[in-house]
């Protein structure tokens, strides 16, 4: 039975291998024409050509750079009122159009404070000022579900709390594209 059952494999292993070969391997199988004497394929008349625009990648993985770049919005003292700018917009304009088209994204608010005050009350006015910017942002049209928010009080400073404007620098949201 081996005797038999061995080269028949052989033979139906080779069969299969130069079908797969000639008709998988080579795009013009199924639907080229040939030339009968020298068996060269006839190149179709008018070539088929897909044209593909890299602008929306580009402009998407421009987005995703610049919403990964942390954008820090400062707060006045004890207060959770912030003076919007240019580049607040321009941030917003960005990360509104990108989440549009990305909806399983979202963006990460943390709100920071001074050293003044105590721990309660700095956590307190964190958390307020993230949601603050969480609640301008859904009146600029973002949907609560794409926006997480959290307190850090004064735990994660960016500069010196013994000066004045190290504190300014410290009293702020930060917002940058989930991980």
């Amino acid at each position: 039975m081996n005797r038999i059952l061995i080269p028949l494999l052989i033979v139906l292993w080779s069969l299969l291998y130069s079908w797969f070969w000639n008709c998988e391997r080579k795009p013009h199988c199924s639907t080229g024409e040939y030339d009968g004497d020298n068996m060269a394929v006839i190149a179709p008349a008018e070539p088929e050509v897909e044209v593909v625009e890299p602008a929306p990648i580009l402009e998407d993985a421009a987005a995703e750079e610049l919403l990964f770049e942390p954008l820090d919005v400062y707060f006045e003292s004890a207060k959770s009122s912030i003076t919007r700018t240019e580049e607040l917009d321009n941030f917003l304009a960005t990360a509104k159009k990108y989440l549009a088209a990305h909806p399983d994204r979202k963006l990460n608010i943390v709100g920071h404070s001074d050293s003044d005050g105590t721990d309660v009350t700095n956590d307190r006015l964190s958390l307020e000022r993230a949601n603050l910017l969480k609640n301008l942002l859904i009146q600029d049209g973002f949907t609560a579900g794409q926006l997480i928010t959290s307190g850090m009080g004064e735990k994660a400073p960016i500069a010196s709390n013994d000066t004045p404007e190290g504190k300014a620098k410290n009293r702020r949201a930060t917002v940058r594209l989930a991980d």
